[in-house]
């Protein structure tokens, strides 16, 4: 069941895309900024937003809750194999407190990107975005690491606006579909060894990032 789940979420990302790439290719050649195959690589800050669930009443201090919103970091490292289409590696990092003032949670993602620029010889030119990757939630509670961890599809919709001839400033917003299938406890014993403890699980779960950043084109 999750390996057709993962599939089916793959597939729907390439039926989006594949269209779209035609549609920014067509789009390459009217317009008036020149944006040339080519790589370029991205810094950015977002908010990261996971489903978090509020204490119950009277739980406030006994269980461990994150909240939904947490700043983060994120770099890309991308080609552009025409002005309508590229591909980019994106990897992205934020933190989330929770309501345990001593514990944070460490959430990350690691996606292959395909990139759809709509208008890609205007000064703003609009994208798409679809990818798949993985993702995981870390949290140290001091005694003990946990982490939970799974795949991703990634959809979402940006904004490229014209700076320089090089340098863009770039708006997006993106979801995250992720399947967790697994979860790790890693606990230090007595001496300084490790004991690791894995367990497979089949959960589903969803996250979003609201990002701005630059990218620079060499």
């Amino acid at each position: 069941m999750k390996q057709t789940r993962r599939r089916a979420a793959g597939v729907a990302v390439l039926g989006v895309l594949l269209p779209l790439w035609c549609i920014g290719d067509a789009g390459a050649g009217a317009g008036r900024t020149e944006r040339e195959a080519g790589f370029f690589l991205g810094l950015g800050i977002h908010a990261s937003l996971i489903g978090a669930e509020d204490p119950p009443p009277g739980d406030e201090g006994a269980g461990l809750y994150f909240d939904e919103a947490g700043p983060g970091l994120s770099i890309g490292l991308g080609y552009a194999f025409t002005p309508g289409f590229a591909l980019k590696l994106a990897v992205a990092g934020a933190r989330h407190e929770t309501n345990q003032p001593s514990i944070e949670a460490a959430v990350s993602t690691a996606v292959l990107e395909a990139q759809v620029r709509l208008a890609p010889r205007e000064p703003a030119c609009p994208y798409l975005i679809g990818g798949l990757g993985g993702a995981a939630i870390r949290v140290d509670t001091g005694g003990y690491d946990s982490e939970v961890s799974g795949g991703v599809a990634v959809l979402g919709a940006g904004m490229l606006l014209d700076l320089t001839a090089n340098l863009h400033l770039d708006l997006s917003a993106r979801l995250d579909l992720i399947n967790w299938d697994t979860v790790k406890v890693i606990r230090e014993a007595p001496g300084g060894a490790e004991v690791r403890l894995e367990a497979p699980v089949d959960d589903s779960g969803s996250a979003a990032k609201l990002e701005a950043g630059l990218v620079w084109r060499f």
